[in-house]
């Protein structure tokens, strides 16, 4: 690391971009979003159980992408902690 003019070494920024934040974040968020529009619109009766099925098999699988992405995230920040 360059040091800075009176010797000391520059602080650490805290703040790293981490792509898989983002991607956890929105498929919690879509995944909500989803069993939301899904409930709401079978409640009014414009839904088949069917297309409920497969809404709450999608939505499952959003947020099982989520926790992967969380996950990811982890490591991503664990691999910079290390450095």
């Amino acid at each position: 690391m360059a040091q800075s003019p009176d010797g000391r070494e520059p602080r650490r920024s805290y703040y790293v971009r981490n792509p898989w934040r983002t991607w956890s974040s929105a498929a919690f968020g879509g995944a909500s979003a989803m069993l939301t529009v899904t409930t709401v619109f079978y409640a009014l009766g414009r839904l088949p159980l069917v297309l409920v099925g497969v809404s709450v098999v999608l939505a499952v699988a959003v947020f099982g992408f989520g926790l992967y992405a969380r996950i990811r995230a982890a490591r991503f920040d664990a691999q910079i902690g290390s450095r």
